[in-house]
């Protein structure tokens, strides 16, 4: 019954695995052309993401330092924090846009936010638009609703931040460069471009998986040839 289960169990792990892979190289190619294009300035009306991905903005505009979010389960360097998400009003619109300003240590007692310095004049800043950071499984809401801010969330969703803040949020983050400012820290395995896993990582995992549903073919095929080995008349005959 086992060997049943793990055949097809194998087939779709490696063709999805292969998926993946071929997912990737689209991300990736997509990555090498937007990362070199010239920079671009954020008037508020750019909502579409595959159009934006990757690209290097400049944006002026203003934080909303009273609704900010904590992501939480952020290691660096292996002490647990937060990745900060603050609101950017961008200048001339009525649009935001998530800013990822860095990651702040947790605190001894979780029960205590951090303090968020953040500056409360107008800001000109310049980043890379990225996904907001994602999670493989998502159970419940990823925070608390209600007035209580900042919040902190177990994973990214924009269209439930925008519902929390009552602001229309373009529909990506932009990511600060490598740097140390509000007592912020950012560095470059933080700004979370396009995953750390490769097309090559992700064909050698369906290689795996494929090989493993060719075992339990194998198996399969041993056990049923022993059975039909010894079933009736494969004994010797004992009657006078």
């Amino acid at each position: 019954m086992i060997l049943v289960i793990l055949l097809p169990l194998g087939l779709f792990l490696g063709y999805w695995q292969m998926g993946r892979a071929e997912q990737k190289r689209s991300i990736n190619a997509v990555f090498e052309q937007h990362a070199s294009a010239e920079p671009l300035t954020l008037r508020g009306g750019e909502m579409d993401k595959e159009d934006m991905l990757f690209r290097q903005v400049h944006v002026q505009g203003s934080y909303d330092l009273k609704q900010q979010i904590l992501l939480e389960n952020q290691k660096y360097n292996g002490v647990p924090g937060y990745q900060v998400m603050t609101p950017l009003h961008i200048k001339g619109s009525k649009v935001y846009v998530l800013v990822n300003r860095g990651w702040i240590k947790q605190g001894d007692d979780r029960r205590f936010i951090p303090d968020l310095p953040g500056p409360t004049q107008a800001q000109v800043l310049s980043g890379r638009v990225g996904n907001a950071p994602s999670v493989g499984l998502k159970l419940g809401p990823p925070g608390e609703p209600g007035k209580v801010w900042p919040k902190r969330l177990v994973y990214m969703d924009l269209d439930w931040i925008a519902k929390e803040t009552g602001y229309p949020l373009l529909p990506y983050v932009i990511y600060l460069p490598e740097g140390a400012e509000d007592g912020l820290l950012r560095a470059k395995t933080s700004l979370q471009m396009h995953s750390a896993m490769s097309p090559e990582k992700h064909m050698s995992y369906a290689v795996q998986w494929f090989l493993l549903a060719g075992l339990a073919l194998l198996m399969y095929i041993i056990l049923s040839l022993k059975k039909s080995r010894s079933g009736p008349g494969s004994g010797v005959n004992h009657s006078e």
